[in-house]
């Protein structure tokens, strides 16, 4: 009904060409992950944004986290219904590495992350809204940033690894895949400035993250395309 209601309202101000055009751009742009809560419930891991968010609260005005963030974790079929309401024919959204795998490795693959976005991705798929799905978003598990993150090379094996587990339990019906979020930002703003985690504020290396993001994207490709690209793409 919420949904329904923009829609109408934002039609007495917009041809429908414009309406179109504005709700791309909207469900296109980029904010906070919002599959976001208690991990204690959920086993989700820290990702290095919680810690960094828990450790130095004062970083974010009005000192807030994204332990619950807009609750997506809970509402998935009303949220999905607000979509369908607004008439909307695809989504973008990401995945959160830490959510899968706690730990950032395949010691152990949280089902309850598992069960999660294979929820999101049938309610999408009833309501026929096709999906483009992120494996990455500014959410790296803090046990691998505490192995140097991004400027450790052996971070592009560990990706490798998760998209295998992605592949294997959604790529039946995800499609489109996009790796990395905004690699620029996670690089200059996260290792060669301070403003994202891991806020290493080091000009010298935000190459070597680079370096390690590009690895790691031609990983993920190869292992899609050697073993999934026949039964799936």
């Amino acid at each position: 009904m919420v949904g329904r209601t923009l829609v109408e309202r934002a039609r007495r101000v917009c041809s429908e060409e414009q309406l179109r055009k504005e709700l791309d751009q909207a469900l296109r742009c980029n904010g906070y992950p919002v599959n976001i809560i208690n991990r204690a419930i959920t086993s989700k891991g820290d990702s290095n944004w919680d810690h960094m968010i828990h450790t130095n609260p004062n970083l974010i005005a009005g000192r807030s986290n994204g332990d619950v963030a807009c609750d997506a974790y809970s509402k998935t079929k009303e949220d999905v219904q607000l979509l369908k309401n607004l008439g909307v024919d695809f989504y973008r959204f990401s995945i959160s590495w830490s959510r899968i795998l706690p730990s950032g490795k395949t010691d152990y693959i949280n089902p309850d992350g598992i069960r999660y976005y294979n929820e999101v991705i049938d309610e999408l798929l009833i309501n026929y809204i096709k999906q483009f799905v992120i494996m990455y978003h500014f959410d790296l598990p803090p046990a691998l940033e505490n192995e140097r993150g991004f400027l450790n090379v052996a971070i592009a094996d560990y990706f490798e690894d998760y998209a295998d587990v992605l592949y294997k339990n959604f790529g039946d019906r995800v499609k489109d895949w996009t790796t990395f979020n905004a690699p620029t930002s996670i690089c200059y703003f996260g290792y060669s400035e301070e403003l994202l985690p891991p806020m290493i504020n080091r000009k010298d290396v935000g190459y070597l993250c680079g370096r390690t993001l590009l690895l790691a994207h031609a990983k993920a490709y190869h292992l899609y395309n050697k073993r999934y690209r026949e039964n799936q793409g």
